[in-house]
């Protein structure tokens, strides 16, 4: 600085005059000054200050002047607050790093210690400038996550997890540096200069770490950690074994940092791990994070809910069973229609996940899942993208580093406490409108690339998964439930084998010439016959129309089992009556089925085929639509109605094969019959093979609440030695035989049932009704229980046959 003679400003380092300040405040605070009084009173002191001076400029002149100003940060209050000023702050000090610092290999940055009574200062962060060093450690820490160590200030701090995880390795370094330089005659300088400096970092961290160290690895020696000692435990890149919607994993640990619970303010431990996913198009990298709770002193490791995977108590054939379950799920890349029974969920609308219990057949499919469930869509990073520090959270990040350092004044910690409060409100948002990290669902992973979801890929070019890859795919495989209707995502371990029935067919009463007609249709779909426009009258649509119960749907189910591909069902009810969304439904629909091969059965179509009129614009909307997207399908779709004669003419050139029932004659119902009552044996001796059900015993079934149900159990051998309530298991496989018996009903006594003049579902009930009543009587099916079944379904239906008459049938 230098002095101005008179009344002539003082000049800073810039040049600038300090005046400047004043020339720029506007003539509106001159105004409120002159309002408010010629002084002005300190809030902090209590004295009177005189009101500062405010020449103003000419607004023409205002940012024409070149060059710049320089203003420094003013005297802090009690919250922390500052305001600008051209005053040099009086207590600056000289910088410690210049060019005499940069001459040193480490550079030790410390701060008071205020956390610990042990303590009068305490390691802030560590630079390393040494490229002795900083090539030593690129090969150390090559693959460690969040570390670029061809820079030229390599800076380390927090609780310095990269030296400490990798020091091991440091040390072996050392010494193989060692055994190479005594190996040479003439070693040179630079050989010297690497060991020293690597033996300069091992020094550092054995004064600054040997102590926590020798703890850690005392603790994990007895199988035990503390919470704040977790992150040694969990190295970045390291194995884990995690228990994930109940099924055993192992991922990879991409990061791990402590942080409260946006919600709770509970502290947590948040790991983020890697695991092998596939989405449709490829496998790749997935992720998702799991939460560790603190805890109060020591816990065995095997106890966290995702610890490494070496200490599991038998690490080695979990890995094989992991990579046998990873191979199936890679079997299942390709669509793949099965049998599921188990649990399968989505996500609802705020991102919860929703159970529900699956019982029948479904179609795997990752990339139709991603295709027609976009929101929920599943996309991977590529397997070369393992240790890239994509995805980190900053939020997060920063809460850790100033929890960890600490404040030196009140003011840094009243910044830390209102950031903190940001953080918990950023995160709200974050959590709210993005997939992040401390979700606890399933990850739902990033946009794809371009916003492209791609084409459909042929699997099988896709390279194997190694063992390890293997090991990290997880158990889920994604698809649609047919019978909910639903896309979801479901366990491998639920999925077996359809056993189809292949002689549906085959018992189809149908004239033999029909039945070669629809099957030589089906078997030839593929055919390569096209309309004029390009993919336009590919699909193969039958018609069938009759009275209900006489084998229409029964005609599409039984194709399906004989073709052996998945049958969609829908009613007019599944798309609705809104125009645009029954385009949308539909559309999906139809594109599902094609690229299943599957077999679409629209059933009672009625509202879809009746003929448009003049006042009826919305359902004339529905029958435009469903003639459009006709013309186009390329699958097979059967249709199914009651009222052919109310069809709009425009479906009858759209449809290629019509077939129509009439109502099943006495010989039609009788082969009808038989059909049924041949499967309830099929099924009687399935039954018999199996275990019998364990039934609750007489005494339980009295009470009506779970205690006494239990006590009954508890008892059982008191209970059956004193009153024989509780059945033996002699006696319980006894009623097993009486309830698995084939059917006693005579071929007379069939021909008899044929007489009857109903259908072919009324005959289905009739059979089923009939058996549930023979198993609990502990009886064969027999003509008695068929006559009670035909007196409940038939009890006051004027309609039918006379009291009489139907009991003369079992005359």
């Amino acid at each position: 600085m230098v002095a101005a003679r008179g009344n002539e400003s003082m000049m800073d380092d810039s040049g600038w005059n300090s005046h400047t300040l004043s020339s720029l405040i506007v003539p509106k605070f001159t105004s409120i000054a002159q309002q408010n009084g010629s002084t002005t009173t300190d809030n902090a002191t209590g004295k009177s200050a005189a009101a500062p001076t405010v020449t103003p400029i000419d607004p023409e002149d205002v940012g024409k002047t070149l060059g710049l100003k320089q203003l420094y940060s003013g005297s802090e209050d009690i919250h922390g607050r500052y305001q600008w000023t051209t005053e040099l702050p009086k207590d600056l000090e000289v910088p410690g790093e210049d060019a005499d610092s940069a001459k040193w290999a480490l550079i030790l940055r410390r701060t008071k210690a205020y956390f610990d009574s042990q303590k009068t200062l305490e390691l802030h962060s560590i630079v390393v400038q040494s490229p002795y060093l900083r090539e030593l450690l690129g090969e150390i820490l090559a693959d460690y996550p969040g570390v670029t160590t061809t820079l030229k200030r390599l800076e380390f701090k927090g609780r310095f997890e990269p030296l400490i995880h990798r020091w091991s390795q440091l040390k072996t370094a050392i010494t193989e540096l060692k055994v190479e330089q005594s190996k040479r005659s003439d070693p040179s300088p630079s050989d010297c200069a690497r060991i020293e400096h690597a033996e300069l970092l091992d020094n550092v961290l054995t004064k600054e770490f040997s102590d926590v160290l020798a703890s850690i690895n005392d603790m994990h020696d007895n199988g035990v950690v503390t919470y704040e000692h977790l992150w040694a435990l969990l190295e970045p890149n390291s194995l884990i074994y995690t228990k994930h919607d109940s099924q055993d994993r192992a991922m990879h640990v991409k990061s791990c940092k402590y942080g409260k619970d946006p919600m709770t303010n509970a502290d947590y431990l948040y790991v983020t791990a890697n695991f092998v996913d596939f989405d449709g198009q490829r496998f790749g990298m997935n992720r998702l994070t799991l939460k560790i709770a603190e805890f109060e002193g020591t816990q065995p490791i095997t106890a966290l809910p995702a610890y490494p995977l070496q200490y599991h108590e038998d690490s080695e054939q979990l890995q094989k069973s992991l990579i046998e379950r990873g191979g199936r799920v890679e079997d299942f890349a390709s669509p793949s229609f099965c049998q599921y029974s188990g649990v399968g969920w989505t996500l609802d609308h705020n991102g919860n996940k929703v159970q529900m219990s699956v019982q029948g057949r479904v179609v795997i499919d990752a990339g139709g899942f991603n295709k027609f469930n976009p929101n929920l869509a599943v996309h991977v990073s590529p397997f070369k993208d393992l240790t890239t520090d994509a995805g980190n959270d900053p939020f997060l990040e920063e809460v850790e580093q100033q929890a960890n350092y600490g404040a030196s004044k009140s003011s840094q910690v009243k910044r830390m406490q209102k950031f903190q409060r940001q953080y918990t409100n950023m995160r709200n948002l974050h959590t709210k409108y993005s997939s992040v990290i401390f979700s606890d669902n399933h990850d739902a992973g990033n946009m794809p690339i371009n916003g492209s979801l791609g084409n459909d890929v042929d699997v099988s070019d896709l390279p194997p998964l190694t063992d390890e890859q293997k090991m990290l795919l997880g158990p889920e495989i994604r698809g649609y439930a047919l019978k909910e209707k639903m896309w979801l995502t479901f366990f491998i371990n639920a999925v077996s084998d359809i056993s189809f029935s292949e002689g549906a067919f085959d018992s189809l009463i149908l004239p033999d010439n029909l039945k070669d007609l629809v099957l030589s249709f089906t078997s030839s779909q593929n055919h390569n016959f096209d309309d004029v426009i390009r993919g336009k009258g590919k699909g193969i649509i039958f018609l069938l129309c009759g009275p209900p119960g006489v084998g229409k749907t029964l005609t599409a189910e039984s194709v399906a089992e004989r073709m052996q591909v998945p049958l969609y069902v829908m009613s007019s009810g599944d798309l609705g009556t809104d125009p645009s969304a029954v385009d949308h439904k539909l559309r999906n629909v139809l594109e599902m089925c094609t690229r299943w091969n599957a077999i679409l059965l629209l059933d009672e179509a009625d509202v879809f085929l009746e003929k448009r009129s003049l006042h009826e614009l919305e359902r004339n909307k529905l029958v435009t639509i469903f003639l459009r997207v006709m013309e186009y399908y390329e699958g097979i779709m059967f249709l199914t109605t009651n009222r052919v004669e109310t069809f709009d003419p425009a479906f009858q050139s759209r449809i290629h094969i019509q077939l129509e029932y009439k109502d099943l004659d006495a010989a039609s119902r009788l082969s009808v019959w038989n059909n049924f009552l041949t499967s309830h044996n099929a099924a009687q001796a399935a039954a018999r093979l199996s275990p019998p059900p364990k039934a609750p015993t007489t005494a339980a079934k009295s009470h009506g609440s779970a205690r006494a149900l239990n006590k009954c159990r508890a008892n059982s051998a008191t209970t059956s030695a004193a009153n024989g309530t509780t059945i033996s298991a002699e006696a319980e496989a006894a009623d097993h035989l009486l309830r698995t018996q084939p059917h006693a009903l005579k071929p007379s006594e069939v021909r008899k049932l044929a007489e009857l003049a109903i259908n072919g579902r009324e005959i289905k009930t009739l059979v089923k009704l009939a058996a549930i009543y023979a198993a609990y009587k502990k009886e064969a099916l027999s003509k008695a229980h068929l006559a009670t079944a035909v007196e409940t379904q038939f009890l006051g239906n004027s309609r039918r046959e006379s009291e009489s008459a139907r009991g003369a049938l079992f005359a």
